[in-house]
């Protein structure tokens, strides 16, 4: 089993039983704050990334990626050979080269601030450079529909657009040609060949077609039951809901996660020819 943006969200609305507007309208912060939780809970190696760039010579700084939460490792490659640097804290750093207009190989670096790492002593020529990273995958509340309209260049990325005879509306990611743009998905579904209208640019457009929700996370897809129970402990504390029931889905929760750690921490570093059968404690 796995679950869908679309999919997803209808599963909350059945064990909750709820149905309310206000509710509904909060159904993608419940799942992006169960995403959170694990996040932030569970060390799993579909949190981790690799990516290559250059250091400039010179320069003692390197940008983080967009995406980045915290370091894993930083090699350079020097005359073919690889070498790892050592992170420390950035005063450390700073006063391992005070002055960095003196240059040399790299040995350290360090989280200058959320953008960018300090380097030392400062790179004194062009490393190629590799990062490992923790970083923060897309929510699956972040899941996009193609619209086919007759003309999609009126249209401003970022705006919301409303159905003319649904009422349902949705936010436009992208404008891949001048007769689609991708959208979230909706919360409610719009109408082929109805108007929508654009909230900030008030330009409309017919609607032809649509695509259905089909994008999937690997949580959604090997976490299903630590995603849904996650979203269902916040939903109740949204609800401020039946004490009993929110117990249940939190002893839920914690069982899912329990399980996801053993995969994470345990199963997905090491290997049962090296280490033997992951065995759990007699009681």
């Amino acid at each position: 089993m796995s679950f869908t943006l679309t999919t997803l969200r209808d599963a909350i609305k059945n064990y909750s039983e709820n149905t309310e507007t206000s509710f509904v309208n909060n159904l993608d912060l419940f799942i992006r704050l169960a995403e959170e939780r694990i996040l932030k809970t569970v060390q799993l190696n579909v949190f981790e990334k690799n990516v290559s760039g250059t250091m400039t010579s010179s320069n003692q700084y390197l940008a983080c990626p967009s995406d980045f939460l915290a370091p894993n490792s930083l090699t350079i490659t020097n005359s073919s050979s690889f070498s790892y640097l050592q992170f420390k804290e950035k005063e450390f750093v700073q006063t391992f080269t005070p002055n960095p207009a003196t240059t040399g190989a790299p040995r350290y670096y360090a989280q200058f601030d959320v953008d960018n790492f300090v380097i030392a002593p400062t790179p004194d020529s062009g490393y190629t450079v590799n990062l490992s990273y923790f970083y923060r995958p897309a929510s699956l509340s972040e899941s996009t529909i193609t619209f086919t309209v007759s003309s999609s260049s009126s249209f401003t990325v970022g705006e919301t657009v409303t159905g003319g005879t649904s009422g349902s509306t949705a936010k436009i990611t992208a404008k891949p040609s001048s007769t689609t743009m991708t959208v979230i998905v909706p919360l409610n579904a719009f109408t082929a060949t109805e108007t929508i209208t654009g909230g900030t640019s008030s330009a409309s457009t017919t609607l032809s077609s649509f695509t259905s929700d089909t994008t999937e996370t690997w949580l959604s897809t090997n976490a299903e039951l630590g995603l849904l129970y996650g979203a269902l402990v916040e939903c109740y504390v949204y609800m401020k809901g039946d004490p009993a029931v929110m117990n249940m889905y939190s002893t839920r929760f914690m069982e899912a996660l329990g399980r996801l750690k053993n995969l994470g921490e345990a199963q997905e570093v090491m290997d049962e020819y090296a280490m033997g059968e992951i065995r759990k404690a007699r009681t």
